[in-house]
C-alpha cells in the first residue's frame, strides 16, 4: 500500500511539474495595449497606440498614430525586451527610429525616441 501511495505521489508531482512548465509566462509585462506619447518632435507632440503581442516567444506589433485615421499602420520591425526595458524599432517618414522605454510602475513607462525626444507610455486598460 505504501508503494502505491508513493507511486501516485510521484506521478502527481511529475504531472504537475510538466503542466506548469508548458504554460506561457503570466508575467509578460510588455505584452498588451499601450498609448505612447512622444513630446517635442519637429512635428509637435505625437501619440501612438499599439498592441504588443508575444508570438513564438517574440514581441510583435504595429503602431497607429492617434488622431488621424487616414494614416497607415506602422510596422514595428524589431522589439528587444528584458524584464524592465523594451526597445521598439520602426520606420516613420522615411527614417529608421527606435523608442526605448523603461518600467516606471505596473502601468507606466518612460524613455525616449532616438535618445532625443522624451517619451512616456501608459497601459491601456479595457
Amino acid at each position: 500500500m505504501k508503494k502505491f501511495i508513493a507511486l501516485v505521489f510521484v506521478l502527481t508531482t511529475l504531472f504537475s511539474t510538466s503542466t506548469f512548465a508548458s504554460k506561457p509566462d503570466p508575467t509578460d509585462f510588455f505584452a498588451g495595449k499601450w498609448k505612447i506619447m512622444v513630446m517635442g518632435t519637429p512635428n509637435g507632440d505625437v501619440t501612438f497606440a499599439t498592441n504588443l503581442i508575444r508570438k513564438d516567444g517574440v514581441l510583435t506589433g504595429q503602431l497607429k498614430i492617434v488622431g488621424d485615421d487616414t494614416l497607415p499602420l506602422i510596422d514595428i520591425t524589431k522589439i528587444e525586451d528584458s524584464s524592465d526595458k523594451v526597445v521598439m524599432y520602426f520606420s516613420i517618414q522615411g527614417y529608421d527610429v527606435n523608442t526605448e522605454l523603461t518600467k516606471v510602475d505596473t502601468d507606466n513607462l518612460k524613455g525616449s525616441l532616438m535618445g532625443m525626444f522624451e517619451a512616456k507610455a501608459a497601459r491601456v486598460k479595457e
